[in-house]
């Protein structure tokens, strides 16, 4: 008898690539055990299908390790908002948020700026200090709060509300069709590039290029903007109120 067929009889036909408790409808017991139940590409339906409520606190208090566990892990704490009744507070890390569709989170420690927060996001509430980049990427509603935030903020923003309370990097509302994002410090380049709807304001100053190839929309500056603001745009209302 070979030893696939030897293991095979003596764990009862249980035996899977990487664990013996993965096999679908036994218990989870870690991040390491959904990613092996799910595809290279795990989806949020499937996550939430797989989790009882008592084993999120764990998953929660987990390490991630590589991109598939990090998204795994950026739903869980999204679920885990949902179907609270008050609010949950997780570690800053990547993807925290994804796809949050209720709820309220709170990104709270000591960890590096965390990128990809509420991506996707539809609904609820994120509030954390130093976001990392594509804080809010293509989130459809809901609102997010960051101390500041890194390049590519609210990229592809649809709807929902974005506020930083410091500063924000370049390119912040790229190619954005809605939503509304207030910068309470200075901005980077090329605020409002390609935007399409929806409505920036910073109020410091704002770098090189505000508004670049923009076709509708508002974008308001209440301090200083660079050079070439609203280069080759069409449709946006660009206002520098100390230019």
């Amino acid at each position: 008898m070979g030893l696939k067929s030897l293991m095979e009889n003596a764990y009862g036909g249980k035996i899977r690539h990487r664990r013996l408790d993965s096999e679908k409808g036994d218990r989870v017991i870690s991040i390491e055990d959904l990613a092996d139940r799910v595809g290279d590409h795990p989806k949020k339906e499937e996550i939430a299908a797989l989790l009882s409520d008592d084993i999120i606190p764990r998953l929660l208090s987990s390490t991630p390790q590589g991109k598939k566990e990090s998204l795994i892990w950026g739903y869980i704490t999204s679920i885990a908002a949902e179907r609270s009744v008050s609010h949950v507070v997780v570690r800053p890390m990547d993807f925290a948020g994804l796809e949050l569709a209720g709820g309220k989170l709170i990104l709270r420690g000591d960890e590096t700026r965390p990128s990809h927060v509420g991506e996707r996001m539809s609904s609820g509430v994120i509030r954390m200090c130093d976001a990392g980049d594509y804080l809010g990427q293509n989130m459809s509603g809901g609102g997010i709060v960051a101390s500041s935030c890194g390049t590519y903020a609210f990229r592809n923003m649809s709807g929902g509300w974005g506020v930083i309370l410091g500063d924000a990097g370049s390119f912040i509302g790229v190619n954005n069709s809605g939503g509304r994002i207030l910068v309470k410090g200075n901005a980077g380049e090329r605020a409002g590039w390609l935007m399409r709807s929806g409505r920036i304001t910073v109020l410091g100053d704002a770098g090189d290029y505000v508004g670049i190839l923009a076709k509708g929309g508002v974008i308001r500056i209440c301090g200083d903007a660079g050079k070439n603001a609203g280069w080759r745009s069409s449709g946006v209302r660009i206002e520098i109120i100390r230019g």
